[in-house]
């Protein structure tokens, strides 16, 4: 059985509540990262972050209170209490990481 992303995410009552309730929206990047978009503000694409993603966890995020704070930011937090994108986003880093690895084995292939 697999542990759920917020077993291992440090994090608060304030920012998952908040993570729950406000309407983010998330779009899945090439190379298996998320960016996502807080649609609460008047301004969303003031509020959108790339959300990095490493073995299926929400692992960095460039927004102030990410970089400023001990705790997950809560667009990290709402990327992980919503398990379909998430592993839709671990999928695909997947797919990328095996698309470089043959990509470099083609490369050593061709050189010789």
């Amino acid at each position: 059985m697999t542990t759920h992303p917020l077993d291992r995410l440090s994090t608060t009552a304030r920012i998952l509540k908040r993570a729950q309730y406000e309407a983010f929206a998330f779009s899945l990047l090439a190379d298996g990262d998320v960016l996502v978009r807080n649609e609460s503000y008047a301004n969303p694409s003031d509020h959108e972050y790339r959300v990095r993603v490493r073995d299926g966890l929400p692992v960095a995020c460039p927004c102030p209170a990410d970089e400023r704070y001990e705790h997950a930011c809560k667009h990290r937090v709402a990327l992980a209490v919503r398990r379909p994108v998430l592993d839709t986003a671990r999928a695909a880093r997947a797919v990328t990481d095996a698309d470089r690895a043959a990509a470099g084995l083609l490369s050593r292939r061709s050189t010789r």
